[in-house]
């Protein structure tokens, strides 16, 4: 099994100021139900039928996926081994520390997501189960979303949340600026009943109750309802993105736009009314911008306001990037919205069907969609499923923003593909430190003709190069638990999400087949064995104005101070002038650090330079042991 990383160029661009299209609606709701799980110990017994409705597949023009399905079956066995030998490869892959079974239960599209606190406690949610662990993997109690009402088994209808009969799509997020966790699903796929629900937890707990709160999903009228929820936070608001979809067509017919809900967090932490700002008619050049992904701020609590990305999801190939950023958090009234426009020389598109083991049999991977973002450093890092034109297969586009909210922005990217096997529904987590930093971890569901269902996770290093594939869990049979065809549904995302007490710790939850042939949700401990990961307080807090420590085995720091804002170089050279690392980064003014791993660094001297703009600031030398 070997990478093939095709690297895109820098992409030119263009831009488009939204501010002018965009409606901000206000508005607030009240708490509807405090739910505390010991509650359900209270329930009376009786019996309460549900009509079985599955979610359905994310909608992509029929005639779009046939035209990838038919290019993977013309490429398949394409194997380009110049490229395969030129492929930079990382040196230091994950580690799979520890696994356990998460959320799952037959019949149900693995919509995985997972949270952790500092405090031992994981929430693994997949799309109609709760379950709350201890990183040991002890359950400690599990519950359906359905049970969020006050009265889950209907008897008394429209108290609390009401009749919930039709929950699915949750994520769930920690939130270490305030030590809770917030949970957000979907109730309803018609404009009848169509809700999102968002729940705040009453602690860092999770057993010890939940205020619970519901939006409207159709918040302008009329026969429309909402669908696929993505979150994130800053340090005082929670974002939801979801799309609005008319009754009774699909995806391609009833798109109608995406929408931006913005609400303060505290509100929802200390059970007040909960306020809100609604943004919507996103468009570009007349034409609703389709399925909006929030990125997440690496270093929380984070700016005010939030970056968020968009494609053109849908599309057999297409290069545009849409960066749309609110600038301000929702006690802010002066908070503009605004959209930037990145074309790229290469394309993304609609993914071709995966296969299984079993002949015949394929997994769904729905659209290209952008489905994990961070920020940090002054870049964006996202991921998305997308198709290799080399060999046809299900892929990851890996893309980097540089400078997202400057004129000059450009975009890099690679795709992640591998012969033997299909990869789709990534997630994405920084791995690396505040100054100079782009780490991640990725993280993906993979398949095969040969290789069983299962989640997949590679590190991408600081130099721009990725590990080997590490299976986080294989998987133990193939899976055909959704509908009784040769189409299974796979799931519509993964996640990530890196500990708030270890830097090199991280954790993750994907789907895997299971031995009966049903899906299964697994969650993984990962660590990281790179220096430039985990940096001591010493480090840290060092002001001195040379490198160190010197002589240096692992992880070298260079402090520097800016005059103000500019493009950084750094350039690190051995006593023959060779060129060993140069790094380009634009940072703010004030004191800062350059952290560089020497792992791969041969024994020897060093002399590194510092350039701001065309000035040289700092000069120096060090030896490597």
């Amino acid at each position: 099994m070997r990478i093939q990383l095709l690297l895109f160029s820098f992409l030119t661009f263009c831009f488009a100021n939204a501010q002018n299209e965009v409606r901000v609606t206000h508005g607030s709701v009240k708490m509807v139900n405090e739910f505390h799980p010991d509650s359900l110990y209270r329930f009376q017994s009786s019996i309460y039928t549900l009509t079985p409705k599955f979610p359905s597949p994310a909608g992509v023009d029929p005639a779009v996926k046939a035209a990838s399905n038919i290019m993977r079956e013309k490429l398949l066995g394409n194997k380009y081994p110049a490229m395969r030998t030129s492929a930079k490869r990382a040196a230091i892959t994950p580690i799979v520390k520890a696994g356990f079974s998460g959320a799952t239960i037959a019949g149900t599209p693995n919509d995985n997501n997972v949270a952790v606190n500092s405090d031992s406690l994981v929430i693994s949610v997949m799309n109609t189960y709760i379950r709350v662990y201890n990183t040991s993997g002890v359950l400690k109690k599990n519950w359906g979303l359905e049970f969020f009402p006050k009265d889950p088994k209907a008897t008394k209808p429209g108290t609390g949340v009401g009749d919930l009969n039709r929950s699915y799509d949750p994520k769930v997020v920690y939130d270490p600026a305030s030590d809770r966790f917030i949970i957000v699903f979907l109730e309803g796929d018609g404009s009848a009943d169509t809700r999102i629900i968002v729940s705040f937890s009453k602690t860092n707990n999770p057993l010890d109750g939940w205020n619970v709160y519901q939006l409207p999903g159709n918040p302008f009228g009329g026969a429309f309802w909402t669908d696929y929820p993505m979150i994130a936070i800053n340090g005082e608001d929670l974002f939801i993105t979801v799309n609005i979809l008319k009754d009774n067509t699909d995806w391609k017919v009833g798109f109608t736009q995406s929408v931006i809900w913005q609400v303060p967090k505290k509100n929802g932490y200390t059970a007040d009314t909960l306020p809100y700002k609604l943004w919507s008619d996103i468009k570009y050049q007349g034409k609703p911008v389709w399925n909006i992904c929030p990125v997440q701020e690496a270093d929380q609590p984070g700016a005010p306001g939030l970056f968020f990305l968009s494609v053109r999801p849908g599309d057999i190939s297409n290069d545009t990037v849409f960066v749309h950023r609110i600038s301000d958090n929702y006690g802010k009234p002066g908070a503009q919205f605004t959209m930037k426009v990145l074309k790229s020389n290469k394309s993304y598109g609609v993914p071709p069907s995966a296969p299984q083991t079993q002949a015949g049999f394929k997994l769904q991977t729905n659209d290209a969609r952008v489905l994990g973002a961070f920020y940090v450093n002054n870049k964006i890092q996202f991921v998305q499923t997308s198709k290799n034109t080399i060999n046809g297969r299900s892929s990851v586009y890996h893309g980097i923003i540089q400078f997202p909210d400057r004129s000059d922005a450009t975009v890099s990217a690679n795709i992640i593909s591998y012969d033997t096997l299909d990869i789709a529904y990534p997630t994405i987590a920084h791995a690396g430190n505040s100054v100079f930093g782009k780490q991640s971890l990725i993280t993906f569901s993979h398949t095969g003709e040969n290789v069983f269902p299962g989640t997949s996770v590679l590190y991408f290093n600081n130099d721009g190069e990725y590990s080997d594939l590490v299976f986080a869990k294989k998987g133990e049979g193939y899976i055909n638990s959704f509908i009784v065809d040769s189409m299974e549904r796979w799931g519509d995302y993964t996640a990530i999400q890196r500990s708030t007490v270890n830097p090199k710790e991280f954790w993750l939850v994907g789907s895997y087949g299971r031995n009966n042939n049903v899906v299964g949700t697994w969650v993984s401990k990962i660590s990281l064995d790179d220096p430039a990961v985990g940096l001591n307080s010493t480090q840290l807090s060092n002001s001195e104005n040379y490198a160190f420590p010197n002589p240096v085995v692992d992880v070298l720091t260079i402090p520097f101070e800016l005059e103000s804002a500019s493009n950084v170089v750094l350039k690190i050279t051995d006593v023959t002038g060779k060129e060993i690392l140069v790094l380009n980064e634009y940072q703010a003014s004030g004191k800062q650090k350059a952290f560089i791993n020497t792992s791969n660094f041969k024994t020897g001297i060093y002399f590194y330079t510092i350039i701001s703009g065309s000035n040289t600031i700092i000069n120096g030398t060090f030896s490597k042991q």
